[in-house]
């Protein structure tokens, strides 16, 4: 049977869907209160929950969408019937979706099989790495806070950064300052009101700024970069050191995720003792 979620319904989910993706249980809360959620119930326990979230996806028009059914439940037509009620209620959307992204585990399951079978074109994989070893050189570079005044500086560096992954992932808009007028105050806003505090802010001898890093409370990095200008000079290891010592002097596992196509990033972050762990892949179909 297919129902709404229920505010009881909380820690029965997040335990169930941390058994297939490793996300922290307050992520995973977080995900579950902004999105729509249907359960299905067999007998009184929940097996499978099935999801979708107009407005959490990094390109305009596109809904993501994620069914997860335990593994003693599967291949029993589970997923299929949460996936068609997740369709049919995206189709009756008043926010304008053109497109629908799916995001799954490739190293385990046959969730591939089963989005491919729908339709869905692989557009790019996520490795999530962990740190393993010990506290690292600390960078030569000088590093401050962010301030509001960095703000626009951050945006077209981060933009300018991210254009060519972008562009060679086919995700639009390719530059991050070309997103529409709304999505960049609610992306400013986030900035210095959320993450202020938790973003780092890297230079070199010159004064010259050389990019940055957000760490998060809870021991993951993310929106690394360096500013093209000075790339290949080695300070995106400097970067990385960073972010495992603070991480490390807190008691925690440091970890990341990072595209599986950018072959140089993995290759540095195994260099300095992450390891890969589980492989994610991104896909979409059109919304007929």
């Amino acid at each position: 049977m297919i129902r709404d979620m229920h505010d009881g319904d909380m820690k029965a989910v997040v335990a169930m869907l941390q058994r297939g993706v490793q996300w922290r249980a307050l992520e995973i809360a977080a995900i579950l209160k902004s999105a729509t959620v249907f359960l299905y119930e067999q007998q009184g326990e929940i097996v499978a929950c099935g999801m979708y979230d107009v407005t959490s996806f990094g390109e305009e028009g596109t809904a993501e969408i994620y069914v997860y059914t335990r593994p003693e439940w599967r291949n029993q037509g589970i997923g299929s019937s949460l996936f068609d009620q997740l369709f049919r209620q995206l189709e009756q959307q008043e926010k304008r979706v053109t497109a629908v992204a799916a995001t799954y585990r490739v190293d385990e399951g046959e969730a591939e099989a089963f989005f491919a079978g729908r339709g869905f074109v692989p557009l790019w994989g996520q490795h999530l790495m962990q740190y393993s070893g010990g506290m690292l050189a600390e960078p030569t570079l000088a590093i401050k806070p962010f301030a509001e005044g960095d703000l626009e500086r951050y945006i077209q560096s981060q933009s300018d950064a991210y254009y060519e992954v972008r562009k060679g992932i086919d995700l639009k808009p390719y530059r991050l300052t070309d997103y529409s007028e709304q999505t960049m105050e609610s992306w400013k806003k986030w900035l210095l009101t959320e993450m202020k505090d938790d973003i780092h802010m890297f230079y070199d001898e010159a004064g010259a700024f050389v990019g940055s890093l957000i760490v998060t409370p809870h021991g993951e990095a993310y929106d690394v970069f360096v500013d093209p200008l000075h790339q290949g000079k080695g300070y995106g290891k400097q970067l990385a050191a960073f972010f495992v010592n603070r991480t490390l002097e807190k008691g925690l596992q440091p970890y990341l995720l990072t595209g599986t196509h950018n072959k140089p990033a993995i290759a540095l972050y195994e260099r300095t003792g992450f390891q890969i762990c589980q492989t994610m892949l991104t896909a979409r179909r059109p919304l007929s």
